[in-house]
C-alpha cells in the first residue's frame, strides 16, 4: 500500500526547515486506520513469527485462542493499548507509528532514506522516537534523529509542540543516539554498521552528516502557522541549511476516534 496514495502530501522548503503536510484523504480513513494497525502488530510481532500467524487467523474470523496464546499476544501488543482511558498514550503511540510508516517516502533535502529505524517497543520507552539515514551525495551516510509528537488540544498550537521536541532533542540526543547504535550495529548493511561506531561523535561535533526532525500528529481543521518549525530552526541554528532539519505534520479529523479505531483494530486479532 503505497502511503501516499491515501494522503494530500504538500512539500514546503523554509529557511526553517523542509517540512512535509500529510492529510489524510477522507474515503481512504478505514483503510489507513487497518494499515496502521497492521503496521504495528507486524513489528511488535515480529521476534514471534507464530504469534503473528495467530494474530491473523483471529483478526480474519478464525477461532478463539487458547490462553497462553492470548497471554503471549497481549504481552507483545497492549503495552500502549490496554487501558483505553489514557488517550494521551493512545494518541502518542498511533502517531509515532504514522511517522514510521511515512518516513521511508519523505523525499526532503537527503533525499528519501535508505533506512528508518523505529526500536521502541512502547511510546512511554526512553530514547528517541526514529532515526532515518541517507545515502545522499557524501562520503558518509548521513543520518536523521525524530521526535514524534501529538497535538490534539487547541490550547497550545503546533508550533509550540516543534519547540517542546526541539528542545527535548537538544537536551537528550547524545543518549537517543547512544541507545539507537546498538540495533544499527545489527543492520546488515556494513555502511550502517560502521554509523553506528561513530554516531553519537558525529552528533557532539555537530558533523555535516547530521541532522534533525521533528513530526506531529494533529487533529484536522485547524489553520497551521505560516512557520511552524521555527523553534527546529532556533534550537538547531548550527546544523547549517535547513537541509539539515526536516519536518512532517499529519492531520487527520478527529485524531482521537482515529487512534480507538486502530486500537479496536488490533483487539480483533487478540480477543
Amino acid at each position: 500500500m503505497a502511503v501516499f496514495d491515501h494522503f494530500v502530501l504538500t512539500s514546503k522548503q523554509q529557511s526553517d526547515a523542509w517540512w512535509f503536510h500529510a492529510q489524510i484523504l477522507d474515503e481512504h480513513r478505514t483503510e489507513v486506520v487497518q494499515v496502521v494497525a497492521m503496521h504495528i502488530v507486524r513489528r511488535l510481532l515480529e521476534p514471534s513469527p507464530a504469534a503473528l500467524a495467530s494474530w491473523m487467523a483471529r483478526h480474519g474470523g478464525g477461532p478463539a485462542h487458547g490462553e497462553p496464546t492470548k497471554t503471549e499476544l497481549e504481552a507483545y501488543l497492549l503495552s500502549d493499548f490496554a487501558d483505553a482511558s489514557n488517550t494521551t498514550r493512545l494518541i502518542g503511540v498511533v502517531v509515532e507509528h504514522l511517522w514510521a510508516w511515512m518516513a521511508t517516502d519523505l523525499d526532503g533535502g537527503w533525499g528519501t532514506p535508505i533506512h528508518v529505524e523505529h526500536d521502541h517497543f512502547s511510546v512511554i520507552d526512553h530514547g528517541g522516537d526514529g532515526l532515518s539515514i541517507y545515502d545522499s551525495d557524501a562520503p558518509d551516510l548521513r543520518f536523521r534523529l525524530w521526535e514524534s509528537k501529538q497535538h490534539d488540544s487547541a490550547a497550545r498550537s503546533v508550533t509550540k509542540v516543534v519547540t517542546g521536541a526541539s528542545r527535548q532533542l537538544r537536551n537528550r540526543a547524545a543518549e537517543y543516539l547512544a541507545r539507537m547504535s546498538k540495533p544499527l550495529q545489527l543492520n546488515d548493511d556494513p555502511r550502517i554498521q560502521q554509523l553506528a561506531g561513530n554516531i553519537v561523535k558525529r552528533w557532539t561535533t555537530w558533523d555535516a552528516t547530521s541532522g534533525v526532525g521533528v513530526s506531529v500528529g494533529t487533529t484536522g481543521g485547524r489553520e497551521l502557522p505560516s512557520r511552524p518549525f521555527k523553534g527546529l530552526a532556533e534550537t538547531f541554528s548550527n546544523l547549517g541549511s535547513s537541509r539539515h532539519r526536516e519536518g512532517l505534520i499529519i492531520e487527520i479529523p478527529d485524531l482521537l476516534a482515529f487512534a480507538r479505531d486502530v486500537r479496536a483494530e488490533i483487539l480483533r486479532g487478540i480477543e
